[in-house]
């Protein structure tokens, strides 16, 4: 609730509520899985959801975002906020696919909390500070998915060179 509320907020242009509304949303999520664990009440399909549920928050606030810049005819922090949501979709895409093929992929420089931070402070900044997020975290996530993809390849490589 908390991130399609700051999707709202981004979307009428409420840029330092919408901000503070993710890292909440953020801290909600972080809360959640914590507590889960310290109870001994996590689970395979709780873990699950949580991703899906990630998945969806970050979709909600950042389509309030592109909502905003098309609605404002500016094309290009629209497209920069799509590249956004993709890289955030490939982030996630290639770690899932890749712990399909090996045990873990816990690698790369911009995951969830790093997003979630670095949208939240560049609005928060306001004007250049959020341009300047959009385009780290554009550039940063599908690094980061590069990243991955690189080193799945290489831990498949090396263990068909064990065989």
């Amino acid at each position: 609730m908390l991130a399609a509320g700051a999707g709202v907020a981004f979307a009428f242009g409420r840029f330092r509520t919408g901000a503070l509304l993710v890292l909440a949303a953020g801290l909600a999520d972080v809360m959640d899985g914590a507590v889960a664990r310290a109870d001994d009440r996590g689970s395979p399909f709780g873990a699950f959801m949580d991703s899906v549920v990630d998945r969806y928050s970050e979709a909600a606030y950042l389509t309030g975002l592109i909502y905003y810049y098309a609605a404002a005819r500016d094309s290009l922090m629209a497209l920069l906020v799509v590249l956004v949501l993709s890289g955030s979709v490939f982030v996630s895409y290639t770690k899932a696919r890749a712990e399909s093929q090996i045990d873990e992929c816990k690698i790369g420089i911009m995951e969830r909390p790093e997003r979630v931070k670095l949208l939240a402070l560049g609005y928060l900044v306001g004007g250049y500070g959020a341009l300047v997020a959009l385009l780290l975290l554009a550039l940063l996530s599908h690094f980061t998915a590069l990243q991955r993809i690189f080193y799945t390849r290489a831990r498949l490589a090396a263990a068909r060179r064990k065989r």
